[in-house]
């Protein structure tokens, strides 16, 4: 224990002075804070350019703009629901899409997942994690043929398309005849 007092005296003793000797700037003590004094200015003189090109006053919308628009918030006189408690509450509220700026039509993007055949069993394919059978609808298209490793799907103008198996487990094996 008292050669690690010894050594850390030392070193610390050690660093002070190397500290005054190799330090180019100022370090003046006030309590347990240090301060430290540049030079000169010219290592931080980015950072006035940069101060001084955002001073300028930004233009923006106009107040008077934002004060005319309509509240985006559509406020409906709800009955409240009791709860399980008994409590009284607000029925969540219903999402709708609200135009960004007046006058802006509003478009509502409906994302259909792609279609894609999971799994074959028997006259069953899984398709999109849903089984379907032979002569079922799946969306616009009826499930018109199942061979072993794909599906043959047929639309209502004739088109088709024909889905294969997307992932094979070399662990399971099913024979279908």
């Amino acid at each position: 224990m008292k050669t690690f007092v010894i050594t850390s005296i030392i070193l610390t003793m050690a660093l002070q002075a190397a500290n005054t000797i190799n330090a180019p700037m100022a370090l003046p003590t006030t309590g347990n804070v240090s301060i430290l004094q540049v030079k000169s200015d010219k290592e931080l003189a980015w950072v006035d350019e940069q101060i001084r090109a955002i001073l300028p006053a930004r233009i923006g919308v106009a107040d008077g703009y934002i004060n005319s628009l309509n509240d985006p918030i559509k406020y409906e006189s709800t009955k409240p629901v009791l709860g399980a408690n008994g409590i009284k509450l607000l029925p969540p509220p219903k999402l709708g899409g609200m135009p960004m700026l007046p006058g802006m039509p509003i478009v509502a993007k409906v994302v259909v997942e792609p279609l894609r055949l999971e799994g074959l069993m028997n006259k069953s394919a899984l398709i999109n994690g849903k089984w379907y059978h032979l002569n079922d609808a799946v969306r616009s298209y009826t499930l018109a043929e199942i061979k072993p490793s794909s599906i043959l799907l047929s639309g209502a103008k004739g088109q088709q398309l024909i889905l294969f198996i997307s992932k094979q487990n070399p662990n399971i094996k099913i024979n279908t005849k």
